[in-house]
């Protein structure tokens, strides 16, 4: 943002916020609590510049050291509470989800077209519609029909990784998108350049880029959006415009593939059809195709970005951890054998296998902090007043690097999940990864589905090594709402002379 733009946007800002705090504190705090404790404000503009746009669950993560487990923050106008801790994550998320089960608005995602996605929906009628619908498609028994195309997909992945395993981030990319869109929609992606491939990338990029609290001014200040286009400042009004077509691209190209599909009675079973089956006609637009458009929408922006996120991290801590991966592979080696794949029906008799993908879910969180969730009353918690309309931020990742619930949270430690007897800890899944209340993830049991199959079928067939060319220490994640980690490398090898007739 130039000077004069921050200079235009900010005095539009001031008015706004004195009349809003006057309102705050006059009408919903009448016994005059404090907000809760955090960084001190700058004027007029609060903690905006204070938050980085890289990564700001570190500086969250930071803050929670130094003011506690709640804070609170002001981005221009925006109140913002961040939760530093699975115990206050629980008592208000969860406990008092009749009022923290909202969104904040998303203006500037609403204005480029993807306010159809369940997931930037606010707590309504609307967003029960499309919930419902989900839940039904998406709960655990459900997808249990699907588990066959998630085996023949991971297949798939094998295959590439033995030919190309240099490459092996472009293939769980193309894996994961791939895998969505067949399920979701019966397409079966075949080429690496596939269009709908480029179009859930682009999407995904749009969607992650502003989804963060204080992503865009818009979302701060949304009366900015009545300004003239010609002020400095104004430039996200054309942004957005040009985002319409790829929004109603991703919207409506799938499903109509989709649809023809089913009408011609030529496709594979999928979630659009299964949905579409319920409608009273197939041939006629029905209202209701629109929350469908909406449901698959969000399962494979949403789906395929978090699966990709957990199997790349998957590859970097089987490279760093030589004794985990020597662990995970004998208790295949010893329950599956080597004449075959791991399949769903072992995954219960591998407690090792699963710590291991609990451990990839904490140790490194695909959303670090969550999509935001917003109050529709005000509120008081341990003394400390929370507006209504205050945007609630889970910071996941301070969460899950607790050394008061994680023994030495930095290292990747599957044994954690499990009790002294070897089996698995049930009450121990980090289930915060996928976030809390009505809002938690509605497709957190395809994914995790999905990541398990890859894992424990990867670990039965390659040695995951650390390359020669790949640099020590910590390699960095992107930013966004669901991060991936940047190009790095390892050695991927099969593990014995068997493993190609196995997967071919």
């Amino acid at each position: 943002m130039t000077v004069l733009s921050a200079l235009a946007i900010g005095a539009f800002s001031v008015f706004l916020l004195i009349v809003k705090r006057y309102r705050y504190w006059r009408d919903v705090n009448p016994l005059g609590l404090p907000y809760p404790p955090g960084p001190k404000p700058w004027p007029i503009v609060g903690n905006y510049f204070q938050v980085p746009a890289q990564h700001p669950w570190f500086t969250y993560t930071e803050w929670g050291r130094q003011y506690g487990d709640i804070i609170y923050t002001r981005l221009l106008t925006e109140d913002v509470i961040i939760i530093n801790s699975a115990k206050i994550a629980n008592d208000l998320l969860e406990s008092r989800s009749n009022i923290y089960s909202s969104r904040p608005p998303f203006h500037m995602l609403n204005l480029m077209g993807f306010g159809f996605l369940l997931v930037l929906m606010p707590y309504g009628s609307e967003w029960r519609t499309y919930r419902r619908l989900f839940h039904q498609v998406f709960r655990a028994d459900n997808i249990v029909d699907y588990f066959p195309a998630m085996a023949e997909k991971s297949r798939e992945l094998l295959v590439r990784l033995l030919h190309r395993p240099d490459d092996f981030m472009k293939h769980v990319q193309h894996f994961a998108a791939s895998d969505m869109m067949l399920i979701l929609y019966g397409y079966k992606m075949v080429e690496e350049d596939d269009r709908f491939l480029r179009l859930v990338e682009k999407a995904i990029k749009v969607i992650a880029d502003f989804t963060l609290p204080g992503a865009s001014v818009v979302d701060l200040v949304p009366d900015v959006t009545k300004l003239p286009s010609w002020l400095p400042g104004m430039q996200f009004k054309s942004y957005a415009a040009s985002c319409l077509g790829l929004a109603t691209e991703m919207r409506n190209e799938p499903f109509n593939f989709a649809k023809s599909n089913m009408v011609s009675g030529s496709g594979m079973k999928c979630i659009a059809s299964q949905l579409l089956g319920r409608l009273p006609s197939r041939n006629d637009t029905h209202p209701l195709e629109e929350v469908i458009k909406g449901v698959a929408g969000v399962g494979y922006t949403a789906g395929a970005d978090t699966t990709a996120g957990a199997i790349d991290t998957f590859f970097l801590a089987m490279s760093l951890c030589p004794d985990v991966q020597r662990k995970a592979q004998e208790e295949i080696d010893r329950i599956v054998g080597t004449s075959r794949l791991p399949e769903f029906d072992d995954r219960r008799l591998l407690p090792y296998v699963e710590a291991v993908l609990w451990e990839v879910l904490r140790w490194r969180a695909v959303t670090p902090l969550g999509v935001s969730h917003a109050t529709t009353e005000a509120d008081t918690y341990d003394g400390y007043f929370i507006p209504k309309g205050a945007t609630i931020v889970m910071n996941t990742w301070a969460i899950h690097m607790d050394e008061r619930v994680y023994d030495e949270p930095e290292k990747f430690k599957p044994e954690r999940f499990l009790n002294p007897d070897g089996t698995i800890r049930g009450d121990a899944y980090p289930r915060t990864a996928f976030g809390m209340g009505r809002r938690i993830c509605p497709g957190r049991h395809f994914v995790d589905a999905v990541a398990w199959i890859v894992m424990a079928r990867v670990l039965a067939t390659f040695d995951v090594l650390k390359s020669k060319d790949q640099p020590d220490g910590d390699v960095p994640y992107t930013n966004g709402v669901a991060i991936r980690l940047t190009p790095f490398k390892c050695s991927i090898v099969p593990r014995n002379s068997g493993v190609k007739e196995l997967i071919l």
